[in-house]
């Protein structure tokens, strides 16, 4: 198949007492499905978050990540995806994603849905960015704000960096994605560049238990993540 990779995802059930739905992993072509939480926020549009685990041996690139919601009857309501944050997942990184469900008139409809993703086979991207947390801190309105600074050690300039941070709660689900470009977004090499990052789904921040952060650009990627206590 030209070296794509496909990944087929496992139906989540949808309960009604509930916002959240109840999820378990699925593993399909060395790319995992884990802690997948979803929530309806206060313009009725759904989250879906999670993350991908390659847990293969060959890295993949252009990742992205759809969902298929249903009605009770099994009936196709719609259809979204969006992409991987990470824009290579090397084998034994983490990728954060979320994808929206906006289509508000139907939201209450959503009894279950199912997952898919794809991407192509690429090179490994080079593990020269790191990352180091200055501040954290939750203001009144519940926006969470991480700041710190990504440093390059790679030979060449790091292109378009970001830093990405993922909460989770207390069950290690993945609740809600903040990012934020480095100032430079790009890195010379052997220097560093501070970035400003905030999660603002202040529904979920007041359940966050921890979070992690990890850098990406066009060229480079830090370790898979970079976990502080919240």
């Amino acid at each position: 198949m030209d070296g794509k990779i496909l990944l087929f995802g496992i139906l989540l059930m949808f309960f009604m007492s509930s916002t959240t739905l109840d999820s378990y992993p699925t593993l399909q072509n060395n790319i995992e499905v884990i802690h997948v939480s979803t929530y309806v926020d206060e313009n009725r549009i759904m989250h879906v978050f999670g993350e991908l685990k390659n847990i293969g041996n060959k890295s993949v690139t252009n990742v992205t990540i759809g969902a298929t919601f249903f009605d009770s009857e099994r009936k196709i309501i719609n259809e979204y995806q969006r992409s991987a944050e990470l824009r290579t997942i090397n084998p034994g990184f983490v990728s954060p994603f979320e994808i929206l469900f906006i289509d508000q008139k139907n939201v209450n409809k959503i009894k279950d849905f199912k997952l898919n993703a794809n991407g192509t086979e690429a090179r490994t991207q080079p593990v020269d960015l790191q990352i180091k947390i200055d501040s954290s801190r939750q203001d009144i309105l519940g926006f969470y704000y991480i700041n710190g600074v990504i440093f390059n050690s790679g030979p060449t300039s790091a292109n378009n960096s970001i830093a990405i941070a993922t909460l989770y709660d207390m069950d290690g689900r993945v609740i809600a994605i903040g990012r934020g470009l480095a100032e430079p977004k790009d890195i010379s090499s052997n220097s560093g560049a501070s970035f400003g990052l905030a999660i603002v789904d202040k529904l979920q921040t007041p359940k966050g238990d921890r979070y992690s952060v990890v850098a990406d650009s066009d060229e480079y990627v830090s370790k898979p993540t970079i976990t502080k206590e919240k």
